[in-house]
């Protein structure tokens, strides 16, 4: 009996993996140790954050002809607080072909696919991750109902164009099939990577940048620019790979316009040092320090010190 027991448990083992052999699971746990001294907070304290971490599942079926049906959904998980199952990841189902990648759902916008994509956020996730810091206004999104195509690789180039209807509480209220559109084209050779995007999230609410990027054996450095109404933000990027370690450099200035309602008429600066160490093809550890001030006096000096570990599976 016990032996029954124990061949059929093997035998579901064994099934399992092949019954869902086109899903793969996947996942980054990021948890960092920070020490904040804000302007807004009376006294400096210590904080155990967790940065992005997020489990996903994605999968593919071959439906014949060079045709694909594609599908994901991502999402984060609390590591420090232990909240799970949080919105705002990309999830979308799709079709991918030689043609290129038609998808539809919860996905980043072009615009955002192009800040990344010349490799100016050196550490993200981390601390000195401007992009989502609030520091600098480079504000991108992650779309919500969000139609888009991402074309082949072209020698180097990349197309992706995407349109979301506003279905009456999304960007401008709309009601229309694309009242917001974002656009962006990626081009990656031999080392040298540069992008460009446009968004109208509509209420005439556009943006514009252009990145470039280039790595010359151990060092790459990258350069942005933005765009945003009457915002103008700079980013600088620069870091050292040496063996297992990684040595990064940042520093960024938006020049907020006169008609911005928090920042009117004054710059916001950042900067930031950080240090990588691979502990493993997956693994890694690291330190990480950022200040941001600005010209507006209560908004002065923010400083943070932060050692994280991350682990992709």
């Amino acid at each position: 009996m016990k032996k029954s027991i124990i061949a059929a448990a093997i035998a579901v083992a064994v099934a399992a993996p092949a019954a869902n052999a086109g899903v793969t699971i996947y996942g980054k746990v990021h948890v960092s140790i920070d020490h904040y001294n804000a302007w807004y907070m009376p006294d400096a304290q210590w904080e155990v954050n967790s940065r992005a971490s997020r489990i996903g599942f994605k999968g593919t079926e071959d439906l014949g002809n060079g045709l694909s049906v594609i599908w994901k959904a991502e999402t984060t998980y609390d590591f420090a607080d232990g909240g799970a199952w949080g919105s705002g990841r990309n999830a979308h189902i799709g079709l991918a072909g030689d043609w290129g990648t038609f998808l539809y759902g919860i996905h980043d916008t072009p615009y955002k696919m192009s800040y990344y994509a010349a490799g100016i956020e050196m550490m993200g996730d981390t601390a000195i991750d401007f992009g989502d810091s609030g520091y600098l206004d480079l504000s991108h999104v992650r779309a919500s109902n969000a139609i888009a195509y991402v074309s082949p690789n072209m020698n180097g180039l990349t197309i992706a164009a995407a349109i979301v209807p506003g279905e009456g509480n999304n960007f401008d209220n709309g009601t229309g099939l694309a009242d917001a559109v974002s656009v962006s084209a990626m081009y990656s050779n031999n080392g040298l990577k540069m992008a460009a995007g446009y968004e109208d999230l509509g209420d005439d609410d556009t943006k514009f940048l252009v990145t470039a990027g280039y790595t010359m054996n151990n060092v790459t450095v990258a350069g942005l620019y933005q765009d945003y109404e009457d915002d103008k933000t700079i980013l600088l990027s620069a870091g050292v790979a040496m063996g297992n370690n990684n040595l990064v450099l940042k520093w960024g200035q938006t020049d907020y316009g006169k008609d911005n309602t928090v920042y009117g008429g004054n710059d916001h600066t950042v900067w930031g040092l950080g240090a990588e160490h691979k502990l493993s093809k997956r693994s890694s550890a690291y330190a990480a320090y950022g200040n941001a001030s600005t010209d507006e006096s209560g908004y002065d000096d923010t400083t943070i010190f932060s050692v994280g570990m991350i682990h992709n599976f």
